[in-house]
């Protein structure tokens, strides 16, 4: 009975080590494509048109809202006994907080943070489960 108890705390701790690995290589790749667009933003070629054309500040403030999820994430698991639930109540929270709440509040900049933050807690929804994977 040891061995089992044994061998399901060893799956549990390489479990949540994987929960942790996936959340740290998102965050990265988060903050990677955020730092790729900021670049973009600042080449030569770009001018005002084209930069509200090119949708920069959006992606932007999109990936910052991502690495602001992978970065609670990693501290949830930081702190937790369980990782594994904690990982699943991030992921309900993230696809809670995707589905929009159907109220408008009239200003458009508050309006377009609102769909950025919706959009990037679907993107980390997906993201975390496409991520675990890659690292099962």
């Amino acid at each position: 009975m040891a061995s089992t108890t044994d061998r399901a705390a060893r799956d549990r701790k390489y479990f949540e080590e994987r929960l942790r690995v996936a959340a740290e290589a998102g965050r990265k790749d988060a903050r990677r494509y955020a730092s790729n667009w900021w670049d973009r933003l600042h080449g030569e070629e770009l001018t005002a048109e084209n930069v509200r054309m090119d949708g920069f500040f959006e992606h932007i403030t999109g990936y910052q809202f991502q690495v602001e999820l992978w970065t609670e994430l990693i501290e949830a698991l930081s702190i937790t006994r369980d990782a594994v639930a904690t990982w699943h109540e991030q992921m309900a929270k993230a696809e809670r907080s995707s589905t929009p709440t159907g109220g408008t509040m009239g200003n458009p900049i508050a309006d377009a943070r609102q769909h950025l933050w919706h959009d990037a807690n679907e993107k980390f929804a997906r993201y975390a489960a496409d991520r675990f994977r890659r690292v099962s």
